[in-house]
């Protein structure tokens, strides 16, 4: 991740973001990626989408022009249970409902997506970005375990969507963001895999404590999300990873 983040960091261009970004996914084990938007109408994640926008991808052409020309964007369960969530998900885990989802999955694995790893973010006023990683795999071959993976590409979904921003890709918010130094401090361990408790031990603070840094954290990054709360300090210098 530290390799993805100097990377990053470097590209002076978007191509060459896209490029650093292709290698991280690949270092994962993922052949391919998309990093998409819409605005969710009513200003809610939960309800119906709006227009689909593909910002950024390396799928198989076929495939994009296919999920293009048949409006699979209104069918896909990828699309709908990222309205709803903001943790990071596998493809596998997806509870299909009905057959027009289960023929987007089906003809996605004809198309050589057989596995995938889902990141969305949801930013204010109903603007959802959603970064998918892609396999050819029935599933990942990655070192790591289901829950590693998860954080991983959390990790770099944030710092992607944030770089992807400043290189003027999207409209984004410049504000700047100022931290304590107990706030700095749990984010860096959050950073590393730690839970409030260990947090909580290591820093010989209570839970509650913890939890009051993290939130104050979160709040000044508008997200719901400690991890991605830590991702976003890292990529503006804040903490430093390990």
């Amino acid at each position: 991740m530290r390799e993805f983040i100097e990377d990053a960091g470097r590209a002076d261009t978007l191509p060459e973001l896209l490029a650093s970004f292709e290698r991280a996914v690949r270092r994962l084990d993922f052949e391919h990626y998309s990093f998409s938007c819409w605005e969710a109408k009513g200003g809610s994640g939960a309800s119906p989408a709006g227009e689909h926008r593909i910002l950024a991808q390396n799928y198989p052409s076929p495939w994009v022009d296919r999920y293009r020309d048949r409006d699979y964007f209104s069918k896909d369960p990828v699309i709908r249970h990222a309205r709803g969530t903001a943790k990071p998900f596998q493809w596998s885990d997806l509870a299909v409902q009905g057959s027009r989802e289960e023929a987007v999955l089906q003809e996605a694995f004809a198309a050589g997506l057989r596995e995938g790893m889902a990141v969305p973010i949801h930013e204010p006023w109903g603007r959802i970005y959603l970064t998918t990683l892609a396999t050819r795999r029935a599933a990942s071959a990655a070192a790591l375990d289901a829950d590693q993976l998860r954080t991983q590409a959390h990790m770099l979904a944030v710092i992607f969507h944030a770089r992807y921003a400043a290189l003027g890709g999207l409209q984004a918010r410049d504000r700047p963001v100022g931290l304590t130094p107990r706030e700095s401090e749990c984010l860096t361990w959050v950073a590393q895999g730690k839970s409030s408790w260990d947090i909580g031990q290591l820093m010989a603070v209570s839970e509650h404590t913890v939890n009051f840094h993290l939130k104050n954290a979160m709040r000044k990054f508008d997200t719901a999300s400690r991890v991605t709360a830590a991702v976003r300090a890292a990529s503006l210098g804040l903490i430093h990873l390990p």
